[in-house]
């Protein structure tokens, strides 16, 4: 019974591990799809946290800053579009706009299975289980 209860005091923190695995991996997944002209926009491109507020967990994606100011936009445009701005640049495969958006949504799916799956075998890891 105390492993229980171990096991639910430390639930929050393997949450959040498990989140940031995941975000992790969401960011190198997005990364191959980032169009390259100088570089600037794929060094810009950072994961941030596991911020814990309460019972909310939170981990950032992000690409831009001062480094590519201009992140918005190249995702947004479609290519060949001309753009709001005049942009909409014809992006080399398989770099593309939504370099961000398409990635994480398409790993999305089957996210809650995987942090399941990790959050249980860091419980069997803090308790040794099967070992």
């Amino acid at each position: 019974m105390k492993a229980f209860i171990i096991a639910g005091q430390d639930a929050p923190k393997f949450a959040a591990k498990a989140l940031k695995e995941e975000a992790d991996e969401a960011f190198v997944m997005s990364q191959s799809f980032v169009p390259v002209r100088t570089g600037n926009l794929l060094t810009s491109g950072e994961v941030r946290g596991p911020f814990v507020r309460g019972s909310k967990i939170e981990c950032f994606i992000r690409y831009g800053g001062p480094a590519a100011p201009y992140a918005a936009i190249v995702h947004e445009v479609p290519p060949n579009s001309g753009g709001r701005w005049g942009t909409g640049y014809k992006h080399d495969f398989p770099t593309r706009w939504k370099y961000l958006e398409n990635p994480v949504r398409l790993y999305a799916r089957g996210m809650g299975d995987r942090m399941t799956h990790r959050v249980l075998d860091m419980i069997a890891k803090r308790f040794e289980i099967g070992a």
